[in-house]
């Protein structure tokens, strides 16, 4: 694990009203919350797509470290697992390590990526907590992304978590439920949508989310986490239109909006139900104006805080 990030920032005054997100980091030996970065684009570059995510963890960091501290919160920043020689499955093996073992202390890990690749790892750290901890509960998958990254592939890449996932259930008998929000039709192969059928997998497609339907998209994301005790949520930031998240490996051409991305993670975190939680896909190297990472430090501070 590398240790190296600073936390510094803004200092407005005395008491807790002033409080940043720098000021509250590390301050206490048991958290709510634990920090892990996934410096890794070697997925990415198996998947043939633009490099630049490895760097995204630090810059994450940096934009989330003056933000306000609006509510007493607990957070440790357990470091960054690195993707060192081209070795992607240590990587994800060392992350799965920290993610199960964030769990077993009773804090909640969101995860810092990184490209997709990431997922795995997220994934497989709740998969070993269940397995060691509470066999008989089921995990769902929600995934925010305009492609379902479930392709067949020699290795594993950033477009292959969550078939991994899927085998991976399927090796231990398990449920494999997984539902991808924000799917763009002319972002996935005929082959995709056939595998997400075969696998009985849950899908809304970018057009799909719109304000005005609201209601009825939390009511099949409602339907889907019903049948699950825990959920893994992860949020690909290309699903997002690139005018607010230009820094990604694979920018959308349409994506969705945030006005109705807002409501959707409220109403999955008001269940109660996520153990763990991540972003992936910044890349810092064709960020402008750090819009993406900035954009990603906006979702985790919703997502901490109500």
């Amino acid at each position: 694990m590398n240790h190296s990030f600073k936390w510094q920032g803004r200092q407005d005054g005395e008491g807790d009203a002033h409080l940043r997100l720098h000021q509250v980091i590390n301050t206490s030996h048991q958290a709510s919350f634990a920090f892990i970065g996934f410096s890794s684009d070697e997925g990415v570059k198996r998947n043939h797509g633009r490099l630049g995510a490895a760097d995204a963890p630090d810059m994450i960091r940096a934009q989330l470290a003056n933000l306000p501290v609006h509510q007493p919160v607990t957070i440790i920043d357990l470091g960054t697992v690195l993707c060192d020689n081209a070795e992607l499955e240590i990587a994800q093996a060392e992350l799965a390590h920290q993610v199960e073992r964030s769990l077993n202390s009773d804090m909640k890990p969101i995860v810092l990526g990184g490209g997709h690749e990431v997922a795995f790892g997220s994934f497989s750290g709740l998969f070993q907590y269940i397995q060691n901890n509470h066999l008989n509960k089921k995990i769902g998958i929600i995934n925010f992304d305009a492609h379902f990254d479930l392709r067949e592939a020699e290795q594993v890449t950033s477009g292959t978590p969550f078939l991994n996932a899927a085998k991976l259930s399927q090796q231990f008998h398990q449920e494999f439920n997984y539902m991808c929000i924000g799917v763009a039709k002319h972002s996935n192969t005929k082959i995709l949508f056939d595998t997400a059928e075969r696998l009985n997998c849950n899908y809304i497609y970018d057009y799909e989310l719109k304000l005005q339907n609201v209601e009825n998209l939390i009511l099949r994301i409602n339907n889907f986490i019903k049948k699950v005790d825990y959920l893994y949520i992860t949020v690909d930031l290309d699903v997002f239109n690139a005018s607010i998240a230009p820094g990604v490996s694979a920018p959308a051409v349409k994506g969705i909006d945030l006005s109705i991305f807002d409501p959707l993670l409220e109403a999955i975190k008001k269940t109660g139900k996520i153990k763990v939680f991540d972003v992936a896909e910044c890349n810092p190297r064709f960020d402008l104006d750090n819009r993406t990472a900035k954009l990603a430090a906006y979702i985790i501070f919703n997502y901490i805080f109500d």
